[in-house]
């Protein structure tokens, strides 16, 4: 008898650890509630057309991390992003020091609709969390949007 009860007591508790988060979840989250608590705002990119050319889908998830920012001018949309051999294209005039600052996992840079954002897939640390926030609020004062 006390075979079979604990038999169902292990069954319980091993579908409970299947739910919790792996550590890579785990990972992310972090690096998301990092970001949030510096006032930035995460939003996953879905689809392998709404990504840069070179960039597997595989590799994500793919995270845009984005400063909002107040202006009463419109914003021209920028984008800028980064080419399978690792150089930045676009129209931006933003210092090759300033995009060298990233992670090396962030291949796109958007301005548009009162926004600065990266396009990320949280390959990192909490340190890079910090790096992208620097970057996003020098870009937004570089264009005086704030």
């Amino acid at each position: 008898m006390i075979w079979i009860i604990a038999l169902v007591f292990l069954v319980i508790l091993g579908n409970l650890f299947w739910l919790l988060p792996s550590r890579a979840e785990r990972h992310r989250m972090a690096l998301r509630n990092k970001a949030i608590k510096l006032g930035l705002t995460c939003r996953e990119i879905r689809g392998a057309s709404a990504l840069p050319v070179g960039v597997d889908p595989v590799d994500g998830p793919w995270l845009e991390y984005a400063l909002t920012i107040d202006t009463a001018d419109e914003m021209v949309p920028v984008s800028m992003e980064k080419s399978p051999e690792g150089r930045w294209n676009g129209s931006a005039d933003l210092t090759q020091e300033w995009l060298a600052s990233l992670p090396e996992s962030v291949v796109r840079v958007i301005c548009r609709d009162n926004t600065v954002a990266v396009l990320w897939n949280e390959q990192g640390e909490k340190s890079d969390v910090v790096e992208i926030n620097q970057f996003l609020i020098r870009v937004a004062e570089s264009f005086k949007w704030l």
